[in-house]
């Protein structure tokens, strides 16, 4: 048995033993994988290490099956490919920032911190839902009818942007615009105008950057 193949720590091969994008012992894991698949790319053939004097093609330990959808760091996971396959594999750039680590739950997919933001974002909206609701001459309910008024649309937002970060962002958008551009053609630049971007931008803002950045991500992606 190899010498990095010794330094490889079973309780590593579950993402949830440890924090930071890669295990303790992924110098090793990486090594041994090379090893296994004799420095050659398992996609295209391309090869490296001793073939090319270690001049060849740039290699890399790809997930066969990613974290989101239960993949673990177990040798039996991993494969060697070159660096444009590697990519390829993937619908970001690997080379940039291969982003937080998303968990999958059925269809959704999301990062801790994308849970927190689809969270302030499902009940923002259910505020914003029942603030227009009152400037529709809805009054003031009981405790148990605010909390349906914001709740159900707060429900409905927080499945919608986990399922599909993108659409119902840009979709808040536009309703945010549309808010915007009537306020403004009403009252120009003043107060009122203030207080509409104030309110009805965070929630626009909160899931652009969560998406963007790739804390939640569509259930197709």
């Amino acid at each position: 048995m190899s010498r990095s193949s010794d330094r490889i720590k079973a309780r590593y091969d579950n993402p949830d033993n440890y924090s930071g994008r890669f295990p303790p012992d992924w110098e090793a894991r990486r090594k041994r994988v090379y090893r296994r698949d004799d420095w050659t790319c398992q996609n295209c053939g391309r090869k490296s290490g001793p073939h090319a004097g270690n001049e060849g093609e740039e290699l890399h330990a790809h997930h066969i099956q990613e974290y989101a959808n239960g993949g673990s760091n177990s040798l039996s996971n991993l494969e060697t490919l070159c660096g444009p396959c590697h990519q390829n594999s993937h619908d970001h750039d690997i080379f940039r920032d291969d982003g937080p680590r998303v968990y999958g739950i059925g269809a959704l997919r999301a990062s801790p911190r994308g849970v927190v933001a689809a969270v302030v974002f499902a009940v923002w909206v259910g505020l914003l839902a029942r603030l227009f609701a009152w400037g529709a001459g809805t009054g003031q309910g009981t405790l148990e009818d605010e909390a349906v008024w914001i709740g159900l649309p707060a429900g409905v937002a927080v499945l919608c942007v986990l399922l599909f970060p993108f659409y119902s962002t840009v979709l808040l958008g536009l309703v945010a615009a549309g808010s915007t551009v009537l306020i403004f053609q009403g009252f120009g630049l003043s107060p009122q105008l203030l207080a509409m971007v104030l309110v009805v931008w965070p929630p626009v803002l909160i899931g652009a950057w969560a998406f963007l950045r790739g804390h939640l991500r569509s259930w197709w992606s």
